[in-house]
């Protein structure tokens, strides 16, 4: 008997009908069966007359397949399968945790996303992806935005060697301005209902490769950066490609879905209107047999949205798992925790970065102290780098191409990541959200047995923690956030007694309960 293993994937091929267009004219789908479920999964045409059903099985044990098609030779075949338990790393898909406001894997795993972007970084150079995966690798990061649709944009205008689908554009400029996104989606050069299965091939290798190395693959699947006409295919048009993507990605564990980046500016641009993403997220949801986490991005003009969240999606949606936001607003995240009782992912916090753009042209200092101050108030970040060595560099640029991570957050980062995962903290309690401590980031580990407080560029000489527990008492080690090191305070902390603290810019405090 055929064997899966547990949250991997199961795929049955059969051969059918390459007349007419197979993506529209064909329909199949197949039952799949275990001793307690039973659910129905839409397949696929891959391309040369093969057609493709794909599940990712949960439950351990015998399953039956039964398929379902318009086509005779396609419809009513059986097979089975066992689904054998996970070995190894294989702690199946991210899902969000019973308390509602954190992340673990399937089989109960704890899970910080500590993630990165790189939105079009398969539609690069050989080189360049490899290369991408070689940086990934080396870094620990744990999560990547990516795009579905290759991007156009300033700095990303070389054409993708391939396109989604069928066709060919029927202008190309290599040059972005500000009539570069407005394309009239009759004349775009591509039938729609016409996939290319190269291109969806060659992506999901790279979804392959960001599994072998543990990180998941958060996939937007629609954007205002586009000049192909992509961002305006109409309701039909969009529906179709959802099932079509959804039924070929989403056996991957390690997938996520974010239906758009900057979704409100896709209406502004005139690409889609508010009222469309309602539907197109439930679609997806109802698409997808694996419960994969969804959610979706807004703009974020500083300007304009300092200071509300007017523009942000209802994410009070059932099918919304988290939060995916853009903004700095990093005071925000235990009030926004609190609210929409859903985690909170800071997917765009500015960049670190020398681009002519206020987003890209931060400082690694300042890319860190976001990080630390957002995810000790209980939300995610994701680090971000823009760094060109000239105008108009057609050198990789990590945010949107990946390359060669260049930029001085990463490794700082990633010694947060482990601080964080060497004292306990499988996810973050906020703390001192009251009172004077309004410059501090504290967060506390689900036991209360370590607390981590962050100072940021303030340098305080006397400290008192009376945020802490009642009759509680700590031993206190000092961590230069920047040098990444770590010295013993020699000071019992308390709620009631000061404690005196050497004055340096991006100092933390963590502190081990003793009593």
């Amino acid at each position: 008997m055929n064997t899966c293993e547990r949250w991997h994937t199961f795929e049955l091929v059969l051969d059918g009908p390459t007349s007419g267009n197979p993506f529209v004219d064909v329909h199949f789908s197949a039952v799949f069966s275990s001793q307690d479920s039973s659910i129905q999964v839409n397949g696929f045409y891959d391309g040369s007359g093969k057609y493709k059903v794909r599940f990712m099985p949960e439950q351990i044990g015998t399953w039956t397949v039964k398929t379902i098609s318009n086509v005779a030779k396609l419809n009513d075949f059986h097979t089975s399968f066992t689904c054998t338990p996970a070995l190894g790393h294989n702690h199946g898909p991210v899902r969000v945790a019973k308390d509602a406001t954190h992340f673990e894997y399937a089989d109960g795993t704890p899970y910080l996303p500590f993630g990165t972007t790189a939105y079009a970084w398969v539609f690069q150079s050989d080189a360049t992806q490899k290369q991408t995966l070689d940086s990934l690798k080396n870094s620990h990061f744990n999560k990547i935005r990516m795009t579905v649709f290759p991007k156009y944009y300033s700095y990303n205008t070389t054409e993708p060697a391939q396109y989604p689908f069928a066709g060919h554009p029927t202008h190309t400029t290599g040059v972005f301005d500000e009539q570069s996104w407005q394309v009239d989606p009759q004349k775009t050069g591509f039938d729609f209902s016409t996939f290319n299965p190269s291109y969806f091939q060659h992506l999901e290798q790279r979804i392959k490769d960001l599994d072998a190395l543990g990180i998941e693959a958060d996939l937007i699947l629609f954007h205002p950066y586009d000049s192909w006409g992509f961002a305006r295919m109409g309701k039909a048009m969009d529906q179709h490609c959802i099932q079509y993507i959804v039924a070929r990605l989403a056996s991957f564990k390690n997938v996520w879905w974010s239906l758009a980046n900057e979704f409100d500016l896709m209406d502004q641009l005139g690409q889609k209107p508010l009222a469309a993403w309602n539907e197109i997220g439930e679609r997806v949801h109802k698409e997808d047999p694996s419960n994969h986490l969804l959610s979706i991005h807004n703009f974020y003009d500083p300007p304009v949205h300092k200071g509300t969240t007017s523009n942000w999606f209802d994410y009070t949606k059932p099918w919304i798992t988290h939060l995916s936001i853009q903004s700095d607003n990093v005071f925000f995240a235990p009030h926004w925790l609190k609210k929409y009782n859903k985690p909170v992912i800071f997917d765009e916090c500015r960049y670190e970065g020398n681009l002519e753009f206020g987003w890209g042209d931060n400082s690694a200092h300042g890319m860190i102290d976001n990080v630390y101050r957002i995810v000790l108030r209980g939300g995610y970040a994701t680090h971000g780098e823009t760094y060109i060595d000239k105008p108009n560099t057609k050198r990789p640029i990590w945010w949107a191409h990946g390359g060669i991570l260049r930029g001085k957050s990463p490794k700082r980062i990633s010694y947060l990541q482990k601080l964080l995962a060497n004292n306990g903290f499988t996810y973050i309690i906020p703390l001192a959200l009251q009172g004077p401590h309004w410059e501090l980031a504290v967060g506390a580990s689900p036991d209360h047995s370590h607390i981590l407080a962050y100072l940021g560029e303030n340098q305080p000489e006397f400290e008192l923690f009376d945020f802490l527990p009642q009759n509680s008492s700590y031993t206190a080690q000092l961590i230069d956030v920047w040098n990444m090191t770590m010295s013993d305070l020699n000071v019992t902390v308390d709620n009631k007694h000061f404690f005196h603290i050497p004055r340096k810019p991006y100092q933390a405090i963590l502190l081990t309960k003793t009593n």
